[in-house]
């Protein structure tokens, strides 16, 4: 583990930089194009997040709520000078060179520096420039445990400066960044149009430091979404001598900053600016910029470390039908958008706390999981998502049920808010960092499930109508950003969700899992929701013998592929569901209940293997075209069970049967041992019953990095760890090593193509599935 914080841990993930850039037909494939350079996002949960890329650009925005932006401002950055005793000074800029002109007379980094990430740290080391070595560790107080940290809008650059010269040197490092006040208010895809107006800087008074506000005249006490004051500041040892631009021209040349930093090694007092006016349509406002410097003296060998903070208090979520939220950090911080240099002292006298509380957290991870990259290492990168998942955490002042809320996107290309068949494989990550969280989406999606909305939607394939959210059937989302997430839920109409068979059932094993830790009265508050989906769901029984029948349709997660009859998914799904419930109805004195659905569970595992176990893994599903197939999850619902306390379902020698042959036929065979497919041995003609005839690939063939996490952990508990840590490596190398999908990780990628479908996806959180298993000595 780090002794020093700017050496990395065992878990870091030494990457070189590799890109993504749109593809055809939807999915992405991995080229080197300047706007998909990974890095790891810097935020709170629900801030919205900003990444600094492994190449040192601020290059990915998901500041608006349920929208991410993919662009680089070469305003954004820093500039590193230094100058030996008796030597002339070098000056470079910390980033690539931009495809445009502007800030033409910086000099840009030749080269890309090292780089490494653990969420929520991440490392730069830059080539040596005169001797002057260059690092910086770069984070977010984003740990477990202290919830109001977690959720602020901050983020510290704490830079070391090494003089590795035989005489003295003189070191400076200036960070500069853009007013962006405005930009971040609609579901645009790339930067702002042109410069908002009303954005103005202005210099502010920091204790052992110095400060810039990035600040925007405002009409109102609270202001719009995108609009409050960022603002940017450094502290360093007593020797620092510190200096500030309150503004320069973002799209300019640069050349008076420029040179006057050269020269001198300080940031250049170049007047105060202007407040930037709406203009003529086609010449856009110069953008104001500011800048904040700190400069020393090395004597050799010595090294001398400067602390920068940049925050930014946009207190204000809208959705797309135009509710006003709070953010939740605004219930310790206030909502006017107007204490960005409180939060700017606090993290300055505070960073090097919560730097010791994340590498604690960090060392309690890897005793659980092993010290490993594919193991400590992947899952804690993958809680990545907590920030970048277009996250929401809202206060309850102003809310229109009186409650908090939090959510995580499915992902940007299905942009729909705790989706919950993707929501069960996300909770235990969630979980695992704030059982609170957690539990609140159980709630929201109970009070869904009680309530009833018959305004109709038409179906995106069959153009059918049905309605919103019908009583007892859980719905499949809590709305999408572009509607009224957490009041209109269902915004999904890619497939009638009111049909589906796995939606009732995840929420009943959600409340369970999170009750274990909310406690029994949380859990018998909830038991309505809980009774209502299982009564639901029993008209799905058709024939008596205890199993939920599914329709000939994609009526589950797996929406492109039709199942018929019980299905291993579904299936096993509903008697873990009925296991749930019965010990549920006990708590909640349902006696009559609790009896009557465990034995409707018993009878419907005997049921489950004799329909689906074929003697060597369990079938689809008892009557569908694609019945025989070898597919990923058909052991799903029993993991859980068994995973939750719920006990076995099936036999044990046949669920290492039926897992030996997912790993031998999907992993091994057509994934070709980079990930498992989601159906393999499929029979022939069986494609013809898939709906998307132009590629039935499609999440068949693919490999989907959530199913295989999921699929790993299923290894695991049943005992097959070699198996289970072969498949975990195969995937960190794909993910991780070959395609750069680190911190960024996708539905879904392609066998032997470097392609990929939907990026920051929620259902790779299921890695926190992973058990401690056997020493870990066996697994190296």
């Amino acid at each position: 583990m780090r002794n020093d914080p700017y050496a990395a841990s065992a878990s870091a993930l030494s990457r070189s930089p590799g890109h993504i850039t749109p593809a055809s037909q939807g999915k992405w494939d991995v080229l080197s194009q300047p706007l998909g350079a990974t890095g790891v996002p810097l935020g709170g949960l629900g801030t919205g997040g900003i990444t600094r890329s492994s190449d040192g650009r601020f290059s990915r925005w998901t500041l608006k709520a349920g929208n991410v932006r993919n662009f680089d401002l070469p305003a954004n950055g820093f500039i590193l000078r230094t100058k030996p005793e008796n030597g002339v000074a070098r000056t470079i800029a910390l980033q690539p060179e931009p495809a445009s002109d502007v800030l033409s007379k910086f000099a840009f980094e030749p080269q890309t520096p090292e780089w490494e990430g653990l969420f929520p740290l991440s490392w730069h080391r830059h080539a040596p420039v005169q001797g002057i070595t260059a690092e910086t560790l770069s984070f977010s107080p984003v740990f477990p445990g202290d919830l109001s940290t977690a959720s602020r809008p901050t983020a510290v650059f704490r830079w070391r400066l090494t003089n590795t010269n035989t005489v003295p040197a003189e070191a400076s490092i200036l960070f500069h960044f853009a007013n962006m006040n405005g930009w971040f208010n609609d579901f645009a895809e790339g930067p702002a149009a042109r410069v908002p107006a009303g954005c103005f800087n202005r210099p502010a008074a920091l204790n052992n430091g110095v400060a810039v506000i990035l600040d925007r005249k405002r009409t109102a006490s609270s202001p719009p979404e995108g609009t409050g004051e960022w603002a940017l500041s450094a502290t360093g040892p007593q020797q620092t001598v510190f200096s500030r631009t309150t503004c320069f021209d973002g799209t300019g040349d640069g050349g008076a900053l420029w040179s006057a930093f050269d020269t001198t090694g300080d940031a250049p007092d170049l007047g105060a600016g202007w407040v930037t006016e709406a203009g003529f349509r086609e010449v856009s406002p110069g953008l104001p910029t500011a800048a904040v410097c700190g400069r020393t003296q090395l004597a050799p060998g010595e090294s001398a470390d400067i602390t920068f903070v940049l925050v930014w208090d946009l207190p204000v979520i809208t959705f797309g039908m135009g509710r006003k939220w709070y953010r939740a950090y605004t219930d310790d911080w206030g909502r006017t958008g107007r204490c960005a240099l409180a939060l700017s002292q606090d993290a300055h006298k505070n960073a090097s706390i919560w730097e010791t509380q994340i590498s604690a957290w960090h060392r309690q991870v890897e005793r659980q999981l092993g010290e490993a990259p594919h193991r400590a290492g992947m899952a804690l990168n993958e809680l990545y998502f907590l920030t970048d998942g277009l996250s929401v955490y809202t206060s309850a002042e102003g809310s229109p049920d009186g409650r908090q809320h939090f959510g995580l996107i499915e992902c940007h290309d299905y942009a729909l808010y705790n989706t919950l068949d993707l929501w069960i494989y996300a909770q235990e990550a969630v979980a695992r960092f704030s059982p609170e969280l957690s539990a609140s989406v159980a709630c929201d999606f109970a009070d869904f499930l009680l309530s009833e909305d018959l305004a109709p939607r038409k179906h995106r394939w069959t153009a059918s109508i049905f309605p919103l959210n019908n009583a007892g059937a859980c719905p499949h989302d809590l709305g999408g950003p572009g509607e009224d997430p957490f009041v209109v839920p269902n915004s999904y109409t890619y497939r009638d969700s009111t049909l589906w068979k796995d939606l009732n059932c995840d929420l009943v094993l959600c409340i369970w899992r999170d009750g274990r830790h909310m406690g029994k009265a949380w859990k018998q508050n909830l038991f309505p929701a809980v009774r209502a989906a299982i009564e639901h769901l029993q008209q799905f029984d058709r024939d008596g013998d205890g199993l939920i029948e599914n329709e000939g349709i994609p009526d589950q997660t797996f929406d492109n592929i039709p199942m018929t009859g019980p299905s291993s998914y579904c299936g096993g799904l509903w008697i873990a569901a009925l296991r749930a419930a019965s010990r549920m109805a006990e708590e909640a004195r349902e006696t009559a209940l609790a009896t009557q659905w465990k034995a409707q569970a018993d009878r419907a595992a005997i049921a489950f293997s004799e329909l689906l176990y074929n003697g060597q893994w369990f079938r689809v599903d008892s009557a569908g075209p694609l019945s025989d197939a070898c597919f990923i999850e058909q052991l799903f619902g029993p993991f859980i069970a068994r995973y939750y306390g719920l006990g076995d379902i099936v036999d044990p020698a046949k669920a290492r049967s039926a897992l030996r042959s997912v790993y031998r036929h999907n992993f091994i065979g057509e994934g070709k041992g980079q990930g498992a497919v989601s159906l393999a041995c499929v029979p022939d003609g069986a494609d013809a019953a898939l709906p998307h005839k132009d590629d039935t690939s499609f999440q068949t063939a693919e490999i989907q990095p959530g199913f295989n996490f999921s699929l790993a952990a299923q290894l695991e508990e049943w005992q097959l760890w070699e198996e289970a840590d072969c498949l975990r490596r195969a995937l960190y190398e794909q993910l991780y090593i070959k395609r750069n999908l680190v911190f960024q990780t996708p539905a879904a990628i392609d066998v032997d193509k470097p392609t990929c479908r939907a990026i920051i996806n929620m259902r790779p959180l299921s890695v926190w599935w992973m058990k401690p298993g056997p020493p870990h000595e066996k697994q190296k």
